[in-house]
């Protein structure tokens, strides 16, 4: 793998904003800044057709994040009325949270893929489903204050907005409507059900959005038990395998090259990680909570130092883990009085 986004990987080391770049004739990059998290920004996407122009992933909901998008528009010299279609590639608050605002402004359509769509609908209903949420930690062995940390980290950085949902829906390999432009969708489900890449055929690019990032590892978790997430990611990257693109655009971090050698590198980190939580189980044969086996799997940070939201990603994380170890016939899942313990099968 080659880094090609250079500006963007030395703001990144300098933890600065990255620039608006142009990537080639036509698709430009935007850093929208993401409030009050570690990823800092996303990487807005604005490619050209013969009747305007395609966003991707217009960003985080806040003024702040408004404003660099609209910035962003004016130092690529592209009206927000020019917008005709909001691309989003996965329903996160930091992808899709500007999506109502762009197609106000500019009366573009949103397109998602169906289970994105699905996920909007059942988010607008019931919000954090505090209820649900509650019932979940409880059984991975969370602390009650757990959740109290969670929804006021949620409130306070501006995530908990419901957000839009589709004007349109994508399905695997459909052709966005874009005049003079082959953008074509790829469904990669894993870090959500309806993730989407982008394949720019016209430009050889690839937009990953969070699927595929150039340094750190995408979310994959579980939140019920009947998903195997991280079977679902495992089977996406090996999708990705025969387009071998000329760029990389992430939706985080920075542009690069050599999707094959990354590609390599996610399938071993999750292979790396699968036999450590085998591991932590066989030594305690008497069965862990997710919470607990979270707490002595080997993050980035020490678990101590990790806020809220982080738990939460990781709590998930390690459960699409026992979920391919389940399938596999590798580790046991038990109820205990409403939490849920896991142990190694015998060999």
């Amino acid at each position: 793998m080659q880094v090609t986004g250079t500006l963007q990987a030395d703001a990144w080391q300098r933890a600065e904003f990255p620039p608006v770049e142009k990537v080639t004739s036509g698709v430009w990059s935007v850093p929208v800044p993401i409030i009050g998290n570690p990823l800092r920004y996303v990487l807005t996407y604005l490619i050209e057709h013969d009747s305007g122009v395609v966003m991707v992933d217009p960003g985080w909901n806040h003024p702040e994040s408004w404003q660099a998008l609209n910035a962003g528009l004016d130092a690529c010299e592209i009206p927000l009325a020019a917008v005709t279609a909001v691309l989003v590639t996965h329903a996160h608050p930091d992808h899709h949270g500007q999506s109502a605002h762009v197609r106000e402004q500019s009366g573009a359509w949103i397109a998602m893929h169906p289970a994105e769509d699905r996920f909007v609908e059942l988010q607008a209903e019931r919000g954090l489903m505090r209820d649900g949420m509650a019932s979940y930690l409880e059984w991975c062995g969370a602390p009650s204050s757990h959740l109290e940390d969670l929804v006021a980290s949620r409130q306070q950085n501006g995530g908990f907005t419901p957000m839009v949902r589709a004007d349109r829906l994508i399905e695997h390999g459909d052709m966005i409507e874009a005049p003079g432009l082959r953008l074509r969708a790829v469904w990669t489900p894993g870090h959500t059900p309806g993730h989407l890449c982008f394949h720019d055929e016209t430009h050889d690019l690839l937009l990953t959005g969070d699927h595929v990032l150039p340094r750190i590892t995408p979310n994959i978790s579980s939140y019920e038990p009947s998903s195997n997430p991280l079977a679902d990611y495992l089977s996406s990257l090996d999708k990705l395998r025969d387009i071998q693109p000329r760029e990389v655009l992430p939706a985080h971090e920075y542009r690069f090259t050599g999707l094959d050698s990354r590609l390599d590198d996610l399938a071993v980190h999750h292979r790396e990680r699968l036999d450590e939580t085998e591991e932590i189980l066989t030594a305690a044969p008497a069965g862990q909570t997710a919470w607990q086996i979270a707490a002595q799997v080997t993050w980035s940070r020490a678990w101590t130092d990790l806020a809220s939201f982080q738990r939460q990603a990781a709590i998930g994380e390690v459960l699409s883990h026992l979920r391919q170890l389940q399938s596999r016939g590798l580790v046991a899942e038990a109820d205990s009085g409403g939490i849920g313990l896991w142990t190694a099968r015998a060999a």
